[in-house]
């Protein structure tokens, strides 16, 4: 796995200052040329960058909007940097690192610890999650089974509220093996989590075969991108609640319901909806596509300009393996959206074309969103368990009658 890169210290990028300040790059430039910001340079480079605590003032004096987040502070974080169209985990390219890294070595670097032996299934929990997930209906989605196995796992943990960064990750790895294992169709939970890794458990928990070399390697790959991208609504979901120090399970948990929404970790069904429209009727479905003036699903990003890297990595293994019916439609489809609008594949695209092209339920793109971001979001709650406690606690203004 690559190693990590050496800190850089507090220096944001002019991207980076406009998205803390919530203005355009230009902006930011004409802050700098009336004196308002200073830029700095590193050696060997021509790029500008800024000190954090010099970008922080000056959104104090002047009363910059920030970014939108309705946060009462912007959030200090060393784990994912989003920049320039890439995405790096603790200063390492996502992208690399999904080319060869396993899911537990790239746990290891964003919880900063040894992957090896966090994560060991306990076959007991296992057993009793398994179990306890009998109760749901059968068509229960996978991410409700999720949630259900969350909590079981929480409750059942007598140390849960021991914060200890040590017992933390061990228990959190402990969890997401254990809930895999549980997940997984078959035997139980020991045979099914029989290879000892996180991509082979959640092969079979969204229905594929763990045999199937191609499609475990597109999992991992997909496990690895997902893991973290910054502060979405379910990241602050549960760095709020590992702010008021809620134990790691229910911190997740937290994750977990936010993320189940048409607009966040569900938008990989709306996409796959597409894929399968498309596939259906090509003309029709570009003609329909082109001529709304909504989004499109699967297509565009809010941070990323020109690609996303996830989707570039995923698609482009796809079609190095190759897509069969489904490679003349999705490159007219894609063509045509960036050709007239601009808009390029984004995550959700690349996992709805993923799991269409290997048999996979509608539901796992969503699944393989949350299993992915639960590796995440541990590196979250441990960086927030080390801030000050209760420091959401947001003002209301209120508008209301007297």
């Amino acid at each position: 796995m690559p190693k990590k890169s050496v800190s850089q210290g507090d220096l944001l990028s002019t991207a980076q200052v406009a998205r803390l300040l919530g203005v355009k790059t230009q902006t930011v430039y004409a802050y700098v040329s009336r004196g308002q910001l200073r830029a700095v340079r590193r050696p060997g480079e021509r790029t500008s960058y800024f000190r954090l605590a010099d970008v922080e003032a000056l959104r104090d004096r002047v009363g910059a909007p920030g970014r939108g987040s309705g946060l009462a502070e912007s959030i200090r974080t060393s784990i994912t940097l989003l920049e320039h169209d890439r995405l790096r985990y603790r200063g390492v390219d996502a992208s690399t690192l999904a080319a060869t890294a396993t899911v537990e070595e790239v746990a290891g670097l964003l919880w900063e610890a040894e992957a090896g032996g966090l994560f060991t299934v306990d076959v007991a929990l296992a057993d009793r999650v398994r179990d306890g997930l009998e109760v749901l209906p059968t068509g229960t989605r996978t991410v409700e089974r999720l949630r259900l196995a969350m909590l079981l796992a929480g409750v059942d943990d007598p140390l849960r509220h021991d914060l200890d960064p040590g017992a933390v990750r061990r228990r959190c790895g402990r969890a997401l093996a254990s809930i895999a294992a549980a997940l997984a169709p078959g035997p139980r939970a020991g045979a099914a989590y029989g290879a000892g890794d996180l991509a082979t458990a959640w092969t079979g928990a969204v229905g594929g075969d763990p045999a199937d070399p191609r499609l475990r390697d597109l999992v991992r790959r997909a496990l690895v991108l997902l893991a973290d991208h910054d502060m979405a609504g379910s990241t602050t979901a549960v760095r709020v609640s590992a702010s008021v120090r809620a134990d790691p399970c229910s911190c997740l948990l937290a994750g977990l319901a936010a993320m189940d929404s048409p607009l966040h970790g569900a938008a990989g069904v709306a996409a796959r909806g597409l894929l399968e429209d498309l596939l259906r009727d090509p003309a029709g479905t570009l003609g329909r596509v082109l001529a709304q003036e909504t989004d499109v699903p699967g297509f565009g990003h809010r941070i990323y300009r020109e690609q996303d890297p996830r989707a570039e990595h995923l698609l482009g293994v796809l079609r190095e393996q190759g897509l069969g019916e489904l490679a003349g439609p999705t490159r007219l489809l894609e063509e045509a959206l960036w050709e007239r609008r601009g808009l390029f594949p984004n995550s959700d695209w690349a996992l709805a074309v993923l799991t269409r092209r290997h048999g996979l339920a509608v539901d796992a793109t969503e699944t393989l969103f949350a299993a992915g971001r639960l590796v995440g979001w541990v590196a979250h709650l441990l960086e927030e368990y080390a801030a000050p406690p209760l420091r959401f606690r947001l003002a209301g203004v209120y508008h209301g009658p007297r």
